[in-house]
Formats: C-alpha cells, sequence, structure tokens
C-alpha cells in the first residue's frame, strides 16, 4: 500500500499540468491499480507459470506478469486520459521488472518438481 502511495503520489505530480482534479484522479486511480495488480498479480504468475516448473515456467511467470501490468495500466491510463503516459509510468519500470522476475525466481525455487514414475 505504501508503495503504491509512492507511484500514486508521483503520478498525480506528473499530471498536474491536466488540472489538479484530473491529477488526483489519475494518482489515486494509479494507486489503487498499483496495489491491484500487485496482489492479483502475484496470482496471474502462478496461472501463467503453470505446473511444469523449470525455467521456462518461471520465464512465462515473469513476462506474463510485465504484460499483464503494462497493458492493464496502459488500459487504465488511456481511459482516463492519462496525458503524460511516459512519465507516470516510467519510474515503475525497473521495480516491476525486479518485482516480476523475483516473483518468478521465488516460484521456480518454491514450486515442487513433478515426480515421474
Amino acid at each position: 500500500m505504501l508503495g503504491a502511495a509512492v507511484y500514486g503520489g508521483w503520478a498525480t505530480w506528473a499530471n498536474w499540468p491536466q488540472g489538479a482534479s484530473t491529477a488526483i484522479k489519475i494518482g489515486l486511480t494509479h494507486w489503487v491499480a498499483s496495489m491491484l495488480l500487485t496482489h492479483y498479480g502475484t496470482a496471474a504468475m502462478r496461472v501463467f507459470a503453470g505446473r511444469s516448473g523449470g525455467i521456462t515456467s518461471a520465464l512465462r511467470a515473469g513476462i506474463g506478469g510485465l504484460l499483464l501490468t503494462y497493458l492493464s495500466l496502459l488500459m487504465i491510463h488511456s481511459a482516463l486520459g492519462t496525458e503524460h503516459l511516459l512519465v507516470t509510468l516510467l519510474p515503475g519500470i525497473i521495480p516491476n521488472i525486479l518485482f516480476c522476475s523475483g516473483y518468478a525466481l521465488l516460484l521456480l525455487r518454491t514450486e515442487p518438481s513433478q515426480v515421474k514414475a
């Protein structure tokens, strides 16, 4: 929640030229979207990983998580009419890459291997 608040604050600041009301709406929406994407994104990454295990599974989880995150954010900000989209999303790129790849590696380490009979 706190990390998402930082991104929401940034989104508000980055879009302030659109007017206070619009910038605050963009910031609050970005905050809520960031929280929801963190929570539900991990569940989606587990689905993307599947049960096969291995590096391919981890790659599917990490790449799928990043695609889900940025497709969601692009759709949300398009609906909001965010004019400064790149500036709004730029600070989250490296943390999102680290989060998705870190969670994918965690899945790689914690998912039980399939037992071959």
